[in-house]
């Protein structure tokens, strides 16, 4: 037994060592006895504290490591092992031993009265019920033949912190042990009460537990005036910078990182057309308010063949950037498609081919997206040094 408590202390020297040089309050230590209730069968509450269902191991027994995942979430290792007397299979002085991980839920954290949850599962050993038998009723038995058991446990759990970082904790588990056909007959209360110490610089504020500063409390103030200062100082900075160098302050720039003029508030115009930028469609031509900052688009014309009215693959190429110009660069313009001949013909025949002409072209925008509402179609025949073609002219308004 005494290389048992030996064996714990060694382990809590070390995890201390280990765990308090960069914890940041994450990493607790619980050490301290176990008491084991093996209450009588189907009743886990009677006789909750007679002595006699209790075995109480009064030496170190009992060590648990826990990490804080989060402000309200831990997650631990526990280890218990001793000497226990089992009352109810009638064993005395038997080594228990039981390892469990699990979560631990704190209700209010960083607080004096600091209660938590437990919930976890692990391993569990008793060596004396092989060659035994648990008299269930007056006709039934019960025995197995394992020393080696899995068990789930949960139950609750308090730190009473007596300074920032060491405080006296109480826990109390229900440990439901997994046997075949086993029941309640394994399973046990596991008390604990102990030492809890909480790795890292902590003070305690009105109740509750509060990270401190390493360094002293006037340097605190000294930077946190420093900070504030600065802070003051960069923000009045600001208040005059500006960035582009172009005249207009940062606060009041649209563009402060694009050198521009003061009359469109720091913003450029590339093309001098007296439209900024970010409103120009065009913003390296020079161009017209109407147009959105583009130039005067000029159509080429389509061509046809002798007596024809259909469009070639390569016209429908071409009538096809027409429309993205339409569409994407003068979308409030509107267009005339006038539709002509050669002199090839009579009068009244050239007029109908150039309608077809000028159709033919309407109908293959109209298919890429255009507005039929912005076009107006005409056919116009036999026009001098016009010939077999179709022209697409912007109206004006």
């Amino acid at each position: 037994m005494k290389n048992v408590n030996f064996f714990i202390v060694a382990l809590f020297t070390f995890f201390s060592s280990v765990f308090s040089q960069d914890s940041k309050e994450k990493w607790f230590i619980k050490i301290g006895a176990h008491d084991i209730n093996y209450y009588p069968i189907m009743s886990p509450f009677k006789g909750f504290l007679l002595k006699k269902n209790n075995s109480f191991n009064p030496i170190i027994s009992s060590i648990e490591l826990e990490h804080n995942i989060k402000k309200h979430v831990g997650v631990y290792l526990d280890a218990s092992l001793g000497m226990v007397n089992n009352t109810r299979w009638r064993v005395g002085n038997n080594f228990f031993v039981k390892i469990s991980h699990g979560v631990n839920l704190y209700i209010f954290p960083y607080k004096k009265f600091d209660p938590y949850l437990k919930l976890g599962g692990g391993y569990h050993k008793f060596n004396n019920y092989i060659n035994r038998e648990l008299r269930i009723s007056e006709t039934k038995y019960f025995k197995t033949n394992k020393t080696n058991f899995f068990l789930l446990d949960g139950g609750l759990g308090i730190n009473l912190w007596i300074v920032s970082n060491l405080g006296i904790n109480f826990q109390s588990t229900y440990n439901h042990v997994f046997a075949k056909q086993t029941k309640d007959y394994l399973n046990f209360w596991k008390h604990n009460v102990g030492f809890v110490f909480r790795f890292g610089n902590l003070k305690i504020n009105h109740n509750k537990i509060v990270a401190e500063a390493k360094e002293d409390n006037s340097f605190s103030e000294e930077k946190e005036k420093n900070e504030e200062k600065k802070i003051f100082c960069d923000k009045k900075q600001n208040d005059q910078e500006d960035s582009d160098n172009d005249g207009v302050l940062d606060q009041k720039d649209l563009c402060p990182n694009q050198f521009g003029l003061k009359k469109f508030k720091g913003c450029p115009d590339t093309d001098s057309d007296n439209i900024p930028d970010y409103e120009d469609k065009c913003p390296t031509k020079f161009g017209k308010k109407e147009n959105k900052g583009c130039p005067n688009i000029v159509f080429s014309p389509i061509f046809f063949g002798l007596g024809k009215s259909s469009l070639s693959p390569r016209s429908l190429t071409i009538i096809n950037e027409f429309a993205k110009i339409m569409i994407n660069s003068i979308p409030n313009s509107k267009f005339y498609i006038n539709g002509y001949t050669d002199a090839h013909g009579k009068s009244y025949y050239n007029k109908i081919l150039s309608l077809k002409r000028a159709h033919s072209v309407f109908e293959a925008l109209i298919s890429k997206g255009v507005d039929p509402s912005r076009i107006e179609v005409r056919g116009l025949g036999v026009v001098k040094k016009k010939g077999r073609r179709v022209e697409i002219i912007i109206r004006k308004s």
